[in-house]
């Protein structure tokens, strides 16, 4: 029915890039002048690896999927939030325009709100058009929506099955 794949922005790669080489050039030239060593060495590749892990980590896919059963979402290591939204759990869809650093203060899967019936859990990555999930018993659920006519068509699917819409504005 709709599928969808996110990313955090690469501007984070260009940062951890830039990061890594002035933290590499910083204990070579502190290394070059105490003298060389195996604990220097270490440290040296132990900052490169976590540099490059973490970019790897950023670099992970958002997949987003509506079906005939409901939401699938994977967000591996960071799933967060729910990985299987049936759609019996839905009470309506609402939709609303989101900037993530503003509104959630970030990128990646983001939690808004402290008590439970308030709280969203938002797969934020670009700002836009979300599709917020409210749900009963649960968080909300949100995630940004950049295939308007095959989003329309699973909007179609869930108002038959009785789920309140507002479509987008």
């Amino acid at each position: 029915m709709y599928r969808d794949e996110f990313r955090i922005p690469k501007g984070f790669l260009w940062v951890i890039g830039i990061t890594t080489f002035t933290s590499t050039v910083m204990m070579v030239a502190v290394s070059s002048k105490t003298g060389w060593s195996a604990e220097v060495a270490w440290a040296i590749a132990a900052t490169l690896g976590i540099q490059v892990f973490t970019g790897w980590l950023i670099m992970r896919p958002c997949r987003i999927e509506a079906n005939a059963d409901g939401l699938s979402i994977r967000y591996r290591p960071f799933n967060v939030g729910p990985k299987k939204v049936p759609w019996s759990q839905v009470l309506r869809i609402y939709h609303a325009k989101v900037d993530p650093m503003g509104d959630y203060m970030g990128y990646g899967v983001r939690i808004k709100g402290w008590k439970r019936e308030g709280r969203v859990i938002a797969y934020a990555f670009e700002e836009g058009m979300y599709a917020f999930f409210v749900r009963q018993n649960a968080p909300t659920v949100a995630f940004q929506i950049t295939k308007s006519e095959e989003w329309n068509t699973v909007l179609d699917a869930l108002e038959q099955r009785g789920i309140s819409v507002e479509r987008i504005p």
